[in-house]
């Protein structure tokens, strides 16, 4: 907000307004008491300041009075704020917990690639080698169970894109496609050792 804005709200005007009618109260009292009233003085001069007296103390009450009304309007309109944050916080941490829980998803999802990765990887032969007939035939018979786990967590990661998606999660959308994709390579090199295909 600018400073012309902030001067020319009504609360400041107020409070602009109240200080100089005090300020002028102050000056004009101090002028009426400072006058010696058994001595010779201007008695009109006198009444003028009297009267500007009471002007004052006039305008302080009104003044008072529209500072007091535009600071209930003001406390209202925090008020009327506040509850819009505090709206905003709980869907805040709905949002946050929301996350939470499909970051958590993920990371299970991801741990169980890595599982599934590690029992899979038993059967790679050490660089410049190949399998064995035996590690074939072992790894042969594992592939349908390899296979089932692939394709659940496949779809398992593709519904939690999906849902990511519907969440505005982009990031996660596409770290699970991502995740979904090397799978679907992967099942597809499975296939291929497959002796069925």
């Amino acid at each position: 907000m600018s400073n012309k804005a902030k001067r020319d709200s009504p609360l400041v005007q107020s409070v602009l307004a109240l200080d100089n009618y005090l300020t002028e109260l102050e000056r004009i009292g101090t002028k009426i008491n400072s006058t010696d009233m058994k001595s010779d003085f201007d008695i009109e001069y006198i009444h003028k300041l009297m009267t500007r007296f009471a002007e004052c103390g006039q305008g302080v009450s009104n003044e008072v009075t529209n500072l007091s009304t535009h600071l209930r309007e003001a406390q209202a309109r925090a008020e009327t704020a506040a509850r819009g944050v505090t709206s905003q916080a709980e869907l805040l941490n709905i949002r946050r917990n929301e996350q939470n829980e499909k970051l958590e998803e993920f990371r299970i999802l991801g741990e169980k690639v890595l599982a599934l990765n590690t029992a899979i990887s038993q059967f790679r032969p050490p660089h410049g080698q190949s399998l064995t007939h035996e590690d074939r035939a072992k790894l042969t018979s594992n592939i349908p169970a390899f296979e089932a786990q692939l394709a659940a967590l496949i779809e398992d990661l593709q519904k939690l894109r999906e849902s990511a998606r519907n969440s505005r999660m982009k990031a996660l959308a596409k770290n699970a496609e991502a995740l979904a994709q090397a799978l679907q390579a992967a099942r597809k090199k499975l296939r291929d050792l497959s002796p069925l295909t």
